[in-house]
């Protein structure tokens, strides 16, 4: 039999964290931590900055999408970009203020590659909303080349995406 010494000692040896546990606190911080970073942002636009928010947004939509276990999606129209998630089989704008949609600055010009093929993204007469990229609770990302070319400067920001949802921001001079 044991004493009430040792079974307190057992008791609290049996209790903590489960890895999962530990794992879902990680996704929520990263994305909140995103959150913040994209609310911080300085109100100057620049290429860098405005790629760089870009790689933030969709950082933050694909681990939501992950955590909460929803397929997300990139709508890409004119000089513009937002987070539409599915819902009651269809797509649906998101009422999270981080994927709303962003207008970015005129001097700056995106370009959307799917596949090797420059993607459409004049806007679109419907008034329904359809994302060219999407980000799947699984984690998987459709493969994607996002460019966002300075017309003041030389300079070309290139944001590639992999199938398992990686993503790579890099800066090219142009010449």
């Amino acid at each position: 039999m044991l004493s009430n010494d040792q079974q307190t000692r057992v008791s609290a040896k049996g209790r903590g964290f489960t890895l999962l546990e530990l794992l879902v606190v990680l996704v929520i911080i990263s994305v909140l931590t995103s959150m913040v970073a994209l609310s911080v942002a300085p109100s100057a636009p620049t290429p860098q900055r405005e790629s760089r928010r870009f790689h933030q947004v969709l950082e933050a939509a694909r681990q939501q999408a992950v955590l909460f276990n929803q397929d997300l999606g990139v709508e890409f129209t004119g000089n513009s970009y937002r987070v539409l998630h599915w819902r009651a089989q269809q797509w649906w704008i998101s009422d999270r203020t981080e994927f709303s949609q962003y207008e970015l600055p005129e001097n700056l010009l995106q370009t959307l590659w799917i596949n090797g093929l420059e993607n459409d993204i004049d806007p679109a007469e419907e008034d329904v909303p359809q994302p060219q990229v999407f980000l799947l609770a699984t984690g998987e990302v459709t493969p994607f080349e996002w460019t966002l070319r300075s017309l003041a400067d030389n300079t070309l920001w290139r944001l590639t995406a992999s199938p398992l949802g990686e993503f790579d921001l890099q800066m090219e001079s142009l010449r």
